[in-house]
C-alpha cells in the first residue's frame, strides 16, 4: 500500500467549528433548567423578611447565635435547596427526554450552582430594597420574566440583538452551548465570576441594610 493510504488509517481530521447542533429537546432542557434556577429569586426575596412577618425573628434574634450566623444558615440552606431543585431537572431531561449535557457536565453542574447564588442574592437584595414583601415579589417575577424572554426560554433569541445579552439566561445558555456543542470552555470562568460578582453586590445591599437595622 501507499504511504497515502497507512497515514489515512491513523490521520483524524476535526472541524475548528462543530457542526453540532442542538435539537428541539435539547435546546429546552438547557433553557428550562436556567430559568428554573433563576426563579430561586422569589424565596430569596422572602428569605429574612417572611421571618418578620411570620414573627418568628425575634425568636432567632434570641438564640444564642449572632445576626451573621443566622444570615449565612439560611443563605446556604436556601441555595442548597434551590440547587437540589435545579439538579433534578437536569438529571431528568437527561435520564428521561435524553437531553445531551455534553462530556463537561461538573462545569455545567458549577455554572447552575452560581446561577442560583446570583438569584437567591438579587431575591434577597430585593427584600431589602422594597417596602414590602408583595413588592420583592412583585419585582423579582417581572424581572425573572422579562429576563426569560430575551434570554430565550420561550423560544431561540437572535445573538447579534442589543438585547440578546442583557439576561444572565442569555450569556448561561450560550455559556452552556458553548461547553456541550463546541468543547469550548473560555466562556466558563468570565460568566461565574459574572454571577458571582453581581451575586455580591445584591448580598452587599442586603448585609449593610440588615445591619441598620435592629432586628433581621
Amino acid at each position: 500500500p501507499s504511504n497515502k493510504s497507512v497515514h489515512d488509517e491513523y490521520i483524524q481530521e476535526r472541524s475548528l467549528h462543530s457542526k453540532r447542533k442542538p435539537g428541539a429537546m435539547d435546546y429546552y432542557a438547557v433553557a428550562m433548567t436556567t430559568m428554573i434556577a433563576l426563579y430561586s429569586a422569589l424565596p430569596g426575596s422572602s428569605l429574612l423578611r417572611g421571618e418578620r412577618t411570620r414573627k418568628t425573628a425575634d425568636r432567632l434574634l434570641a438564640a444564642p447565635v449572632r445576626k451573621s450566623e443566622i444570615f449565612i444558615g439560611k443563605l446556604t440552606g436556601n441555595v442548597a435547596a434551590n440547587f437540589l431543585c435545579v439538579a433534578v431537572v437536569m438529571l431528568f431531561s437527561q435520564w428521561v427526554f435524553h437531553a445531551d449535557w455534553g462530556h463537561h457536565v461538573s462545569l455545567v453542574w458549577l455554572l447552575m450552582l452560581t446561577e442560583v447564588v446570583l438569584a437567591i442574592s438579587f431575591g434577597l437584595g430585593m427584600s431589602y430594597m422594597a417596602r414590602t414583601e408583595g413588592a420583592a415579589r412583585t419585582i423579582a417575577m417581572v424581572i425573572i420574566q422579562l429576563s426569560s424572554f430575551f434570554g430565550g426560554a420561550y423560544f431561540p433569541i437572535d445573538e447579534t440583538a442589543w438585547y440578546a445579552h442583557l439576561s444572565p439566561l442569555s450569556w448561561m445558555n450560550d455559556t452552556i452551548f458553548k461547553i456541550v456543542y463546541a468543547n469550548d470552555l473560555s466562556s466558563v470562568v468570565p460568566t461565574m465570576l459574572l454571577n458571582i460578582g453581581i451575586a455580591a453586590l445584591f448580598l452587599m445591599i442586603a448585609v449593610v441594610s440588615m445591619a441598620r437595622r435592629e432586628g433581621l
